[in-house]
């Protein structure tokens, strides 16, 4: 009688069913399959450690459009993976939870550069997980063999384009190496963006850092962006890797393609430089949903992903870990580590415009200093009208 009651109840529904878990949706941008595994790996670990939660991943190739449109929209995920530039957008929108009392006990276990970077007006309005910076890579085998030094910390741009000038001529190599981001030598040169609520890039700082960029291409020793375009698409990475170029101004992420290299010897120093030494501060982590309906189980998995889960994706050391210990246990070159001290926000201003100010100038604009199309002089000019176009819209 006992066992045909059970069924009557599990037929008519009335019984529970035996996963009674929370469920938590989890966005990310980051798609390549070795990040897919690296998520399974902290996910398995998490849901071990937390039986009553489940997380849901949602892979986001829209690169935060599908995210906008679902914040807009107010049916967003639980948390999401989030870039530092772009925070002060959704913080200003009240679109994601303030996470300063959470993340207080466990503030000092961070870089503090990296922390601070993650607060709006004072918030921690982001977990962070991991960052990366502008760095030098070398080829030491091809510097040694050549009879040149090689880069230290001593190196400015002069030096860098002289010791590629000197190295093409002796190879007869076509390219060597990769143009440096327009904005890194901008700034790196002095020339500042935005101050006293108005555009400033044209400076006397900030022509000479673009007249730089053109005579890098002129000179022969990088090649324009269309024209890499036809020998390398991954940022210079590829070029590398296979020994074709001796120089590459890169980012933190590069090395985990790096570490394959076995046919030649290779180092990082510090990224040239101008009047200041500079590098761009990059910032991933995650950010809680406002309206989630489940706050604590989201912040349960936001806080074990910036911690346990870092010093699992230390191992690849794809980028940074903030948390120290992990960033530590993966022995990331020394120049790597140290430029957290000189490294800085593209966007500390928080400008919701960014990234059309970002594209258009420094990208779109640039390009035609680099083919020539246009005067280092005329191109800060067009530049500053822009960031004031935007600064000040009619």
């Amino acid at each position: 009688m006992r066992s045909l009651l059970v069924v009557l109840l599990l037929l008519g529904g009335c019984v529970r069913p035996a996963d009674n878990r929370v469920e938590i949706t989890y966005q990310t941008i980051e798609t390549l399959p070795e990040q897919q595994a690296l998520h399974q790996k902290i996910i398995a670990e998490f849901e071990k450690s937390h039986p009553r939660i489940h997380v849901r991943i949602i892979y986001d190739t829209s690169k935060f459009q599908k995210l906008n449109v679902q914040l807009a929209g107010g049916a967003a995920p639980d948390l999401f993976y989030y870039v530092v530039d772009r925070l002060p957008a959704l913080a200003q929108r009240g679109q994601i939870a303030d996470l300063t009392e959470n993340f207080s006990s466990l503030a000092d276990q961070f870089f503090p550069e990296v922390v601070e970077s993650c607060r709006v007006n004072g918030k921690l309005c982001m977990v962070p997980f991991h960052y990366s910076t502008d760095s030098l890579f070398y080829n030491r085998d091809w510097f040694e063999k050549a009879g040149e030094p090689v880069p230290d910390e001593s190196w400015d741009w002069e030096r860098f384009a002289g010791a590629a000038a000197r190295l093409a001529a002796q190879r007869q190599a076509r390219i060597l190496t990769v143009l440096p981001r327009p904005l890194l030598l901008v700034q790196s040169f002095g020339g500042v963006l935005f101050a006293d609520g108005k555009c400033t890039v044209s400076s006397p700082e900030s022509i000479e850092a673009l007249q730089f960029y053109r005579d890098l291409v002129a000179r022969g020793i990088a090649p324009t962006t269309a024209a890499m375009g036809e020998v390398e698409a991954f940022d210079g990475v590829n070029l590398f890797r296979d020994g074709k170029i001796p120089l590459l101004v890169g980012r933190t992420y590069m090395l985990t393609e790096f570490d394959h290299i076995a046919d030649f010897r290779w180092d990082v120093a510090p990224v040239p430089k101008g009047k200041v030494r500079w590098s761009r501060l990059s910032v991933g982590g995650n950010c809680v949903w406002s309206g989630t309906k489940h706050p604590q189980e989201a912040w349960e998995f936001a806080r074990f992903y910036s911690t346990e889960g870092a010093k699992i994706a230390a191992k690849s050391r794809n980028a940074i870990p903030a948390l120290q210990v992990a960033a530590a246990s993966a022995q990331f070159p020394l120049a790597m580590m140290e430029a957290l001290k000189y490294s800085h926000l593209d966007n500390p201003w928080g400008y919701a415009f960014w990234d059309e100010f970002n594209q258009k100038a420094f990208f779109e604009t640039t390009d035609a200093v680099a083919l020539g199309q246009l005067a280092p002089a005329a191109a800060a000019l067009s530049i500053e009208s822009l960031g004031n176009g935007l600064l000040h819209p009619h």
